[in-house]
């Protein structure tokens, strides 16, 4: 049965209607923030603003200037004449009860990119495949849930990727090791088993990353957040008003750091280096090392006579103390996004080499119940599964009886 959509037009009249009063709403807000932000040059004064919601404990969530200005558009360098770009990004089959074997699987590809030498593109990855017990179940005997997967799937693409900067590790600098996605990510909470072993791993690769000299950057496209807004709302409040219940009232539905940046920054431009205000940016510092630290700009990777489209580009401490570096990821990241339209060419090849299609799984899933088969195991197709393949793709007309 086919949507009705008659029965849906008063109501798409009602959002469209409802989208454009939000919208006039918020370019008027959007104007005020604008032009609040470009008053911030004193960065003194946007830290004594925070360290007051620190003494508060305000839970402030916002961003703090690293070194630069947060007002001012940085211009595009120029690119380096040579450098070795390594982009990771991983995939997932989740357990299934109704596949023939209960199992889950990550496949981690790493696309390496030869800037300026001439030398061909390379491509690297590791499928790794779980089937004991104690890899596939919980304690309680359920199938691990999708978010343990994801959290072990991220800390597998970091390591993976140390691996494999280290091993080319004279190749043409400067390495850029580029991810997809935020290098902070949420914490590793409860509901992992092995959380503390997660993220002492992901710390440690890290490490490997900075020993070889590289540049970690994470990549995250069209991104929402609102660190700079929530700045700019801080620099509004007088000291006495700087508390946790008034800094839950910030609202600008709609808005974002990138609608922001875009009036600011030109093709090409990225703003100021800025620090995430956060408890788990504070753990990464405190607890592992300054080093690891996460900074952060927004770039327009937009080409000339585009529309502005703003990336957030994450980094390590250690690569934002070395304007070099830093300004070798934001040459080459840009140059990178004119490849393939204002998004990462070696991170769109990475992507390619790591997605398991569909066919790819129903493959393996044959493969595994050969092998039950060889070994004298039953295999018991799920009728559910079944007769959903039957009906969305092996439909014919019912005969009666």
């Amino acid at each position: 049965m086919s949507l009705q959509f008659e029965k849906l037009e008063a109501q798409i009249a009602q959002l469209g209607v409802t989208l454009a009063e939000r919208s006039h709403s918020a370019a008027e807000e959007l104007r005020a923030a604008a032009n609040l932000l470009r008053q911030l040059d004193d960065l003194d004064a946007i830290w004594e603003q925070i360290k007051l919601a620190r003494q508060n404990d305000a839970g402030f969530r916002g961003a703090a200037p690293f070194d630069e200005p947060i007002n001012q558009p940085f211009p595009l360098p120029e690119v380096p004449p040579r450098a070795t770009l390594f982009a990771a990004d991983g995939s997932q089959i989740y357990p299934d009860m109704h596949a023939p074997a209960p199992y889950w699987l990550t496949n981690i590809g790493v696309f390496i990119y030869h800037h300026g030498t001439g030398e061909l593109p390379e491509m690297v990855s590791e499928p790794q495949l779980y089937f004991r017990d104690e890899e596939v179940r919980t304690a309680d005997g359920q199938l691990l849930p999708a978010n343990v997967i994801n959290a072990r799937r991220t800390v597998y693409e970091m390591q993976f990727l140390a691996q494999t900067v280290t091993r080319r590790q004279a190749s043409a600098a400067p390495l850029i090791a580029l991810c997809d996605g935020p290098l902070l990510h949420m914490p590793f909470g409860k509901e992992i088993p092995d959380a503390a072993l997660l993220e002492a791993d992901y710390h440690e690769a890290m490490d490997f990353l900075l020993d070889a000299g590289a540049a970690l950057v994470g990549y995250i496209d069209r991104p929402t957040s609102r660190f700079v807004l929530y700045t700019l709302y801080l620099m509004t409040l007088p000291p006495e008003e700087i508390t946790a219940a008034n800094l839950s009232t910030l609202r600008l539905e709609g808005m974002s750091d990138a609608d922001l940046y875009k009036p600011l920054l030109p093709h090409g431009a990225r703003s100021g280096m800025m620090v995430q205000q956060s408890p788990l940016n504070k753990d990464y510092k405190d607890r592992f090392s300054p080093a690891h630290e996460v900074i952060f700009f927004y770039l327009n990777t937009a080409a000339y006579g585009q529309a502005p489209y703003l990336a957030r580009v994450e980094i390590p401490q250690w690569v934002a103390r070395d304007k070099a570096l830093v300004n070798a990821v934001h040459a080459l990241v840009y140059n990178q996004c004119q490849i393939t339209d204002r998004y990462p060419y070696a991170l769109t090849r990475a992507d390619e080499i790591a997605v398991v299609q569909p066919a790819d799984k129903r493959a393996l899933d044959e493969r595994i119940a050969i092998e039950l088969l060889r070994h004298s195991q039953p295999v018991e197709p799920s009728q559910k599964l079944s007769t959903k393949w039957m009906a969305r793709y092996g439909r014919r007309q019912h005969e009666g009886v």
